[in-house]
């Protein structure tokens, strides 16, 4: 088998590469989920993001009237907005963990629920965010829960 020219200058090309290239990016992402037959939106956010020696995740959630629906009607009778973050890394193996709620009758929630929490980074790092919104569309009993959730392994190592 013979090597060309191309394959070793991308050899050399990847090999000069530094590791945090190759590392993954923050999964920051959000969600805009319909409940209610569209009639809401549960509105869920996590934000990942990095410095050269932390990793952190903030996470938010809430509920509010679905711009894109048609007609009037009314709030929510209930709802919950759930954001958790949690954390883990070589240092401190076990997970820890932050939790906020907000929840309202009657009402849309005026500012998400929100937490956030930052780390050192190191090969064992993990960053958990979930957030979930439950809701009791008016007129009925059951409540719609929809819940997002993401994942940072190595925190960008």
């Amino acid at each position: 088998m013979r090597i060309t020219r191309t394959e070793l200058l991308l050899a050399a090309t990847l090999a000069a590469l530094p590791l945090s290239a190759l590392a993954s990016p923050p999964p920051s992402d959000w969600q805009n989920a319909p409940v209610c037959n569209g009639k809401y939106s549960a509105q869920m956010k996590h934000t990942f993001y990095q410095t050269a020696t932390t990793a952190g995740v903030r996470t938010e959630a809430g509920v509010a009237r679905n711009p894109f629906a048609q007609g009037s009607f009314p709030a929510p009778s209930y709802y919950l907005a759930e954001a958790e973050v949690s954390s883990r890394s070589d240092a401190h193996p076990d997970w820890v963990t932050d939790a906020q709620s907000r929840d309202g009758y009657d009402s849309y929630s005026s500012e998400p629920a929100q937490v956030g929490t930052v780390v050192f980074k190191n090969a064992g790092c993990k960053l958990v965010g979930t957030a979930r919104v439950s809701v009791q569309c008016p007129g009925s009993a059951a409540i719609e829960t929809k819940t997002f959730t993401r994942t940072w392994d190595g925190c960008g190592l």
